[in-house]
């Protein structure tokens, strides 16, 4: 699978829920136009044509199509809890925020105070 695709679906151009006849109209449509011996010159030709294989043998097989649906639903599943949990420690700010404050007040208040002690006790020495 490329790069670019994400699923199986998105090689062979089709709906996710695409009924067998779709999909062999689709595979033949994309195998006439990547076919390498239609394309001479494109070395990537072989390779896409690789991918359209690929994805037409998993999604024409009932059993496959079916685990491989189950697979997406998985990955998506674990990326949605995953953006839900960035969100959460987004949102939560915890214990730890007065410190950082805390910090934070500390070093600007040691740099205005070298700011404003800079040409009384370093200045008359430079020259």
């Amino acid at each position: 699978m490329s790069a670019r695709a994400s699923t199986y679906y998105d090689v062979l151009r089709v709906d996710r829920h695409a009924r067998a006849d779709g999909l062999r109209v689709a595979y033949r449509k994309l195998a006439q136009q990547y076919h390498p011996d239609k394309m001479p010159g494109d070395a990537r030709a072989g390779e896409r044509m690789a991918e359209l294989n690929e994805a037409y043998a998993v999604l024409s097989d009932p059993d496959q199509r079916a685990r491989y649906d189950e697979h997406i639903d998985s990955i998506r599943a674990a990326r949605r809890r995953a953006h839900e949990r960035f969100i959460e420690r987004l949102e939560d700010v915890g214990p730890a925020w007065p410190w950082y404050l805390l910090f934070a007040t500390m070093l600007f208040a040691a740099a205005a105070v070298s700011v404003s002690m800079w040409p009384s006790l370093v200045a008359p020495h430079l020259h």
